[in-house]
């Protein structure tokens, strides 16, 4: 018994090991720099379809909507006369708005067709040289003109090919105003850049022929 009791008091008096560190075995940490660096090497894309960043969101939607309104309810109606009607109607809405209103806003042309006194035809073209022209909204301009377009030219060779007159002559409707705004804003697009191409080379020119002119005075 005192033999035990002897044995206890110096296990009691031999010191204690210290404890040892705890080591961290978590791996949040690498992964959170490995987060941070990917995000900081790789730049955010953003989307051209984005209204958020468009100049004229307003004219971006009614670019659009009447296209969209005059096809959806063709393709609800079918052949009946409430979709030749509906068709006619937002189509000429979407002609007008399309050729007076978006169309400056979004890209800053305008066209206009005129009919001489002896029957032919004359186009003019007007564009803002110095406007600025904001990405969402000349993609959202440009995808709406050919898109619908194409949609119409769709429905309008299949129609033709199964010998579907209602439907044909609905579709010849939404194509022709379609088509006549896509071309007419092409062919100005086309006059803007030359313009603007005449401008840089006159400008080119001036400043060239004022260097010659002072080298030569001296």
């Amino acid at each position: 018994m005192e033999e035990d009791l002897h044995f206890k008091i110096q296990m009691q008096e031999m010191p204690s090991a210290p404890p040892k560190p705890l080591i961290q075995t978590s791996t949040d940490e690498p992964a959170k720099l490995s987060v941070a660096s990917t995000s900081d090497s790789v730049p955010l894309q953003t989307s051209n379809y984005d209204l958020n960043r468009a100049s004229h969101p307003k004219a971006c939607i009614f670019t659009c909507l009447f296209k969209a309104l005059a096809l959806m309810f063709y393709l609800i109606f079918g052949e009946s006369i409430w979709s030749f009607i509906l068709v006619i109607i937002f189509s000429a809405f979407d002609f007008w708005t399309v050729k007076n209103i978006t169309g400056r806003l979004l890209v800053g042309l305008k066209w206009e067709n005129i009919i001489m006194e002896d029957g032919s035809s004359k186009w003019e073209f007007y564009s803002l040289p110095n406007k600025q022209v904001n990405a969402v909204d000349k993609t959202f301009f440009w995808t709406a003109q050919l898109g619908f377009t194409l949609a119409w030219g769709v429905f309008t060779f299949s129609n033709m090919v199964s010998f579907t007159l209602m439907k044909f002559v609905i579709d010849i409707i939404g194509l022709s105003l379609c088509w006549t705004n896509l071309v007419g804003y092409y062919k100005c697009n086309g006059d803007h850049k030359q313009k603007v191409k005449d401008l840089q080379g006159d400008i080119t020119n001036k400043v060239v022929t004022n260097f010659v002119g002072q080298m030569m005075s001296k």
